[in-house]
Protein backbone atom coordinates (compact mmCIF):
# COMPACT_ATOMS: atom_id res chain seq x y z
CA UNK A 1 0.00 0.00 0.00
CA UNK A 2 1.01 3.49 -1.01
CA UNK A 3 1.16 6.67 1.38
CA UNK A 4 -0.93 8.32 -1.07
CA UNK A 5 -3.58 5.59 -1.34
CA UNK A 6 -3.45 5.41 2.21
CA UNK A 7 -3.48 9.07 3.10
CA UNK A 8 -6.92 9.30 0.18
CA UNK A 9 -8.96 6.39 2.05
CA UNK A 10 -8.36 8.24 5.33
CA UNK A 11 -9.18 11.56 4.17
CA UNK A 12 -12.76 10.45 2.57
CA UNK A 13 -13.60 9.79 6.71
CA UNK A 14 -16.25 11.80 8.05
CA UNK A 15 -16.12 13.34 11.34
CA UNK A 16 -18.12 10.71 13.23
CA UNK A 17 -15.91 7.40 11.02
CA UNK A 18 -12.91 9.11 12.18
CA UNK A 19 -14.28 9.17 15.71
CA UNK A 20 -15.49 5.67 15.30
CA UNK A 21 -11.68 4.90 14.10
CA UNK A 22 -10.01 6.66 16.72
CA UNK A 23 -12.39 4.12 19.15
CA UNK A 24 -11.51 1.55 17.35
CA UNK A 25 -7.47 2.28 17.05
CA UNK A 26 -7.86 3.10 21.13
CA UNK A 27 -9.21 -0.35 21.69
CA UNK A 28 -6.37 -2.03 19.83
CA UNK A 29 -3.81 -0.18 22.05
CA UNK A 30 -5.58 -0.72 25.31
CA UNK A 31 -4.14 -3.13 27.24
CA UNK A 32 -7.01 -3.56 29.75
CA UNK A 33 -9.95 -3.14 27.30
CA UNK A 34 -12.67 -5.28 26.38
CA UNK A 35 -11.31 -6.55 23.13
CA UNK A 36 -7.70 -6.79 24.21
CA UNK A 37 -8.49 -9.41 26.75
CA UNK A 38 -9.58 -11.85 24.48
CA UNK A 39 -6.12 -11.46 22.53
CA UNK A 40 -3.67 -13.77 22.56
CA UNK A 41 -0.44 -10.91 22.57
CA UNK A 42 -0.14 -10.32 26.30
CA UNK A 43 -3.59 -9.84 27.07
CA UNK A 44 -3.57 -7.40 23.64
CA UNK A 45 -5.49 -7.88 20.22
CA UNK A 46 -3.78 -6.93 16.97
CA UNK A 47 -6.18 -4.41 14.60
CA UNK A 48 -6.31 -7.83 12.42
CA UNK A 49 -7.76 -9.95 15.10
CA UNK A 50 -10.37 -6.92 15.86
CA UNK A 51 -11.37 -6.55 12.37
CA UNK A 52 -12.15 -10.23 11.80
CA UNK A 53 -14.28 -10.40 15.32
CA UNK A 54 -15.93 -6.67 15.20
CA UNK A 55 -15.37 -6.03 11.01
CA UNK A 56 -19.07 -6.69 10.08
CA UNK A 57 -20.56 -4.21 13.02
CA UNK A 58 -17.97 -0.99 11.99
CA UNK A 59 -19.31 0.96 8.80
CA UNK A 60 -18.16 0.39 5.19
CA UNK A 61 -15.99 3.46 5.69
CA UNK A 62 -14.13 2.50 9.28
CA UNK A 63 -14.04 -1.12 7.89
CA UNK A 64 -11.50 0.15 4.89
CA UNK A 65 -9.78 2.78 6.82
CA UNK A 66 -8.92 -0.09 9.37
CA UNK A 67 -7.78 -2.23 6.31
CA UNK A 68 -5.55 0.50 5.25
CA UNK A 69 -4.30 0.70 8.50
CA UNK A 70 -3.48 -2.89 8.37
CA UNK A 71 -1.72 -3.29 5.03
CA UNK A 72 0.31 -0.60 5.77
CA UNK A 73 1.63 -1.84 9.08
CA UNK A 74 1.78 -5.94 7.47
CA UNK A 75 4.52 -4.02 4.95
CA UNK A 76 7.90 -4.05 5.93
CA UNK A 77 10.00 -6.53 7.97
CA UNK A 78 8.26 -7.66 11.61
CA UNK A 79 9.63 -7.82 14.79
CA UNK A 80 12.28 -10.20 15.06
CA UNK A 81 13.38 -10.05 11.10
CA UNK A 82 16.45 -8.61 9.61
CA UNK A 83 15.43 -5.56 7.42
CA UNK A 84 17.09 -5.47 4.21
CA UNK A 85 20.03 -3.40 3.61
CA UNK A 86 20.01 0.16 2.42
CA UNK A 87 23.15 2.69 2.07
CA UNK A 88 22.72 6.48 2.74
CA UNK A 89 24.80 9.31 1.85
CA UNK A 90 26.09 11.45 5.01
CA UNK A 91 25.22 14.41 5.64
CA UNK A 92 27.51 16.91 4.30
CA UNK A 93 29.36 14.38 2.14
CA UNK A 94 29.57 11.89 -0.24
CA UNK A 95 30.40 9.14 1.99
CA UNK A 96 27.92 6.62 2.11
CA UNK A 97 27.06 4.32 5.01
CA UNK A 98 24.87 0.94 5.13
CA UNK A 99 22.46 -0.78 7.09
CA UNK A 100 25.38 -3.98 7.21
CA UNK A 101 27.84 -1.49 8.59
CA UNK A 102 26.13 -1.67 12.47
CA UNK A 103 25.08 -5.07 12.37
CA UNK A 104 26.68 -6.93 15.05
CA UNK A 105 28.19 -3.65 16.77
CA UNK A 106 25.49 -1.70 18.31
CA UNK A 107 21.80 -0.65 17.80
CA UNK A 108 19.85 1.83 15.08
CA UNK A 109 17.27 3.39 15.19
CA UNK A 110 16.03 5.29 12.07
CA UNK A 111 13.69 8.50 12.79
CA UNK A 112 12.01 9.57 9.28
CA UNK A 113 10.22 12.95 9.30
CA UNK A 114 9.36 15.99 6.98
CA UNK A 115 11.03 19.05 7.64
CA UNK A 116 9.10 21.09 5.15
Amino acid sequence: MQKAQRDSVLSRLSGADRQNLRRVIAAIQEPTGTASRNGANGGRVTPRQLLETYGAELPASVRSALETIIARDETGPKVGEIPPDFSLKRLGTEERVSLADFQGRRPVALAFGSYT
